[in-house]
């Protein structure tokens, strides 16, 4: 039964509520190339979508000054294009109405710049469902997903009932646990096999629709999301 539910779920945007792979993929490869790093083809970088790029760009062999010069013109040229190049998946628009029906908190916390992904998710038309939009602002010295968390948390103010994050990386899972927040991690995104199971996630959905599932059935008076015995629960495979 799912007619009352009580909770807060803060979800990420790419890899969770939009497909934004190829748009993400081809820019950074084109700002990679513009300031001379070796050559990085789209399809290479799938797995660096989720974090800051100051975290990987040294992976990929950029100094610091390059790190700068690249997300300057990643930023130039894939900003304005965005919203146009990201795709809600699938089932998510139901996911979010059948959540917000039921009497569930819902906020966005996102390590893109938050002023970019208001423009995403208004553009898409899901913004009607978000108390907060929340991303990284680096003017306010909010980067990573930990601080992003953090900032939505604190912006929605007294949350009553379960607090849960739902995102596709291992970088949601340890930001959120950062605050005490639990993590239903989702296979349609962009994470490594058993990536988000061996970061702490309690579980991992394949849909939408199982996800609708499993938060409410969690979300509800005098429950509390925790593992189960023996470890992580593995709905889903990513």
């Amino acid at each position: 039964m799912d007619s009352v539910a009580s909770g807060t779920v803060l979800l990420d945007l790419d890899g969770t509520l939009v497909d934004s792979a190829t748009g993400i993929t081809e820019h950074l490869s084109s700002a990679l190339a513009s300031v001379g790093a070796r050559e990085h083809l789209p399809a290479a970088l799938r797995g660096y979508i989720g974090p800051p790029f100051a975290d990987f760009m040294p992976d990929l062999g950029l100094d610091a000054d390059q790190v700068l010069a690249a997300t300057a013109e990643y930023r130039r040229t894939y900003d304005p294009v965005a919203a146009s190049l990201s795709r809600p998946y699938p089932g998510i628009l139901a996911l979010l109405d059948r959540l917000r029906r039921k009497g569930i908190r819902l906020a966005v916390a996102t390590s893109k710049p938050e002023s970019l992904a208001r423009v995403i998710v208004t553009d898409n038309g899901l913004a009607g469902y978000f108390e907060v939009i929340g991303g990284a602002d680096h003017a306010q010295e909010r980067t990573g997903k930990a601080a992003v968390v953090g900032s939505v948390l604190d912006r929605l103010g007294r949350v009553d009932g379960a607090r849960v994050m739902v995102g596709d990386r291992l970088h949601d899972v340890q930001g959120a646990a950062a605050h005490g927040l639990v993590t239903i991690g989702v296979s349609w995104g962009y994470a490594q096999p058993d990536e988000l199971v061996n970061a702490g996630a309690i579980s991992v959905v394949d849909s939408p629709e199982e996800l609708g599932d499993r938060l409410l059935q969690e979300c509800q008076p005098a429950r509390s999301l925790s593992p189960a015995v023996g470890g992580p629960s593995v709905v889903g495979r990513t």
